[in-house]
């Protein structure tokens, strides 16, 4: 039996022996049923298998949070379970896109990809950063600051044309494959930076620890050291970490400097 989970489950998830130790989602469930939607896989009434999902700009449907019990694995649950999750996704009709990332090593849930009918949309490298770290390799010019909603609405929407961008990072650990229409809420959590040459855009976000979460598309902007000085001083003001998404090419540049992951992003766009 699948359901919906509700805050009295939580001593059915908590008790699911999955082998994972201090897992995030027991810690923030409360949280996640509250915002999020999330399922249960029973068998006998014993939870053996959850997954959730996590809707962005009401347009992209990001899959995740997939866990199972230890004895039950290898029975199709956690296909079944995101199967189900992509399935209900899609009965809202301005749903768009429904897929998620993996990390490459992870070979049940890369192989789980055929299960679900998905492609491979990018290859994301997640790079993370100690402040002062990286100090960029070219001289440009200086950067000025815009907070202005347009400006960033329209600078996002001329990448996604202009760069074709591989991936949007929307926020640490959920790349999109695309740039949705972004609500105002999150246009005025990012600060833009820019000069002429090129732009990059910041946004503090609160994962299990501080970060600064970079977004930047332009190679040579990502090499320059004013927009490195901007970074490292805001990074260090705030004791937060740095985190970049970057394509693999890109991302060479940062391997010696920080700690990287490497996601696979899988999804399925609404057929027509």
């Amino acid at each position: 039996m699948i359901r919906k989970l509700t805050a009295a489950d939580i001593e059915e998830v908590t008790g699911m022996e999955t082998g994972i130790e201090d897992d995030y989602v027991i810690r923030i469930f409360s949280k996640l049923i509250e915002e999020n939607y999330m399922l249960g896989y029973f068998e006998a009434h014993t939870l053996v298998g959850i997954a959730g999902v996590t809707i962005y700009e009401g347009e992209v449907a990001v899959l995740g949070r997939l866990r199972t019990h230890k004895e039950y694995r290898g029975r199709g649950i956690a296909s079944t379970l995101m199967n189900q999750l992509k399935k209900e996704s899609f009965h809202s009709l301005d749903m768009d896109w429904v897929g998620y990332a993996t990390e490459m090593n992870n070979i049940a849930g890369n192989r789980m990809a055929r299960h679900l009918q998905m492609n491979l949309e990018a290859i994301v490298v997640s790079s993370r950063i100690s402040p002062g770290a990286v100090e960029g390799t070219h001289d440009t010019q200086p950067y000025r600051s815009d907070f202005s909603r347009n400006s960033k609405k329209k600078y996002l929407e001329e990448c996604s044309e202009k760069e074709r961008l591989p991936f949007f990072p929307h926020s640490i650990y959920y790349p999109l494959p695309y740039v949705p229409k972004l609500t105002v809420g999150y246009l005025d959590s990012i600060e833009m930076f820019q000069n002429d040459l090129g732009s990059f855009m910041i946004m503090k976000e609160e994962k299990g620890a501080s970060y600064l979460h970079v977004k930047v598309w332009n190679e040579r902007t990502l090499h320059s050291k004013e927009m490195w000085q901007i970074v490292n001083a805001e990074a260090e003001r705030e004791a937060r970490s740095i985190w970049i998404d970057l394509p693999l090419d890109q991302a060479n540049w940062l391997e010696a400097q920080s700690h990287q992951t490497i996601w696979h992003l899988y999804g399925k766009k609404r057929s027509m």
